[in-house]
């Protein structure tokens, strides 16, 4: 039994970790603009000009603001571009606040930026899926602190340094910690799948198990009856109602039908003892195929057996339909392809009357193009019918 088709793969997961991600890039971002915010209402008048300070304040909240609403836009963060600049922005509103804040006040809320751009970091870590992208990100207003604080703000370098490393620190958790929702998401999505392709599996199977007791009440149950009443006379027949009530029952068991042991050749011979049962004469040529076994084997055993039934369905279809009892099959091998053909001299029709879906083009085109061969059908009413069957033995064909 295939496995049944579903739709495509599940992204509801990862979307939805893209989402959370969103959302605390967001948060800490805005966490920073707190800071700065009280930054600027508690030591406004140590900003030297305080023209400038005002104009640092808004330059921060003018960036902070374009990557929010991007990244609301986007509906996950920001992109990755914006994100490098950002860190670059970063670096630079640093070493503008050192200077606009005196040695003397140079530790304390007056340089805002410092608290803004340690929760400004984070973003590095929610961004970029690379721990040494982030870490190199975040080096750079780590490197311009450190710089900064000692040349500007006289802060001493064993103070300075230790105080540049929460800029790692938190870039590299919130990197961690990305990492593990992203992987959540995808897990969850993973799942989901499974879980649709197994549901689609049980479907398939419930609606096989119907089949096969509808066709089990009835249809075996009719067949193994005829194969036991005297009254069919007939030897032949009689036999190809037992074998086909034993074929039936195999199926109805979930058996995969042989149709020759994987060999072309002998699927078709057996076909032909088939058809003999039901009065049906078929002059089978495969003597191309034995002389060249070992390429024959290259057939798929998938293919022989569509190639066996869809030659089946066209034979039916000669009985049925073409007014004779008699059908010459040719199978043979090319390059790159092997052919079977099924040639009447029967009453013929026109191929573009066909309809769609049965017979011909469903049961012998449908089978044939499903193991990636094409059919061709050639018919003129009066002049008979040719069907040729060709299925390539490698992608070359």
């Amino acid at each position: 039994m295939t496995t049944a088709e579903v739709g495509p793969p599940s992204t509801a997961g990862v979307l939805r970790s893209e989402r959370v991600v969103l959302r605390a890039y967001v948060l800490f971002r805005c966490g920073g603009l707190l800071q700065v915010v009280i930054g600027a209402v508690t030591t406004f008048p140590h900003y030297q000009p305080l023209c400038a300070g005002v104009a640092l304040c808004v330059g921060v909240f003018a960036e902070s603001v374009a990557l929010i609403v991007a990244g609301l836009r986007l509906r996950r963060v920001p992109p990755r571009a914006l994100v490098v600049a950002d860190a670059v922005v970063m670096a630079g509103v640093l070493v503008v606040g050192g200077g606009l804040a005196d040695r003397t006040h140079g530790d304390t809320w007056a340089y805002f930026v410092y608290p803004f751009s340690l929760l400004a970091s984070v973003g590095f870590g929610l961004v970029f899926t690379r721990l040494v992208s982030v870490v190199a990100l975040a080096a750079l207003p780590a490197a311009a602190y450190a710089v900064t604080a000692v040349t500007q703000l006289g802060e001493p370098t064993w103070n300075a340094v230790p105080n540049s490393v929460p800029y790692l620190a938190n870039a590299s958790v919130a990197w961690a910690v990305a990492r593990a929702l992203r992987r959540t998401g995808r897990e969850l999505d993973a799942a989901t799948d499974t879980a649709v392709a197994k549901e689609a599996e049980l479907a398939a199977e419930r609606e096989r198990v119907w089949h096969a007791r509808l066709l089990h009440d009835r249809v075996l149950q009719t067949l193994e009856t005829l194969a036991r009443m005297p009254r069919i006379i007939d030897p032949g027949l009689h036999a190809h109602v037992r074998a086909e009530a034993v074929w039936l029952r195999g199926f109805v068991r979930g058996e995969r039908p042989a149709t020759g042991d994987g060999d072309l050749a002998s699927g078709l011979a057996r076909l032909a003892e088939d058809m003999a049962r039901v009065g049906q004469t078929v002059e089978v040529h495969t003597a191309q195929l034995r002389s060249v076994a070992a390429r024959a084997a290259a057939l798929p055993e998938e293919a022989v057996d569509a190639l066996v039934e869809a030659t089946r369905e066209a034979l039916t279809n000669v009985r049925k339909h073409a007014g004779t009892t008699r059908a010459v099959v040719r199978a043979e091998l090319t390059e790159n392809a092997v052919l079977v053909s099924v040639l009447d001299n029967g009453t013929g029709f026109d191929p573009s009357a066909l309809p769609r879906g049965t017979g011909l083009d469903g049961s012998v085109r449908g089978r044939v193009v499903g193991v990636g061969g094409r059919v061709t059908i050639d018919s003129t009413p009066g002049a008979g019918t040719y069907v040729e069957m060709r299925v390539p033995l490698s992608s070359r064909e």
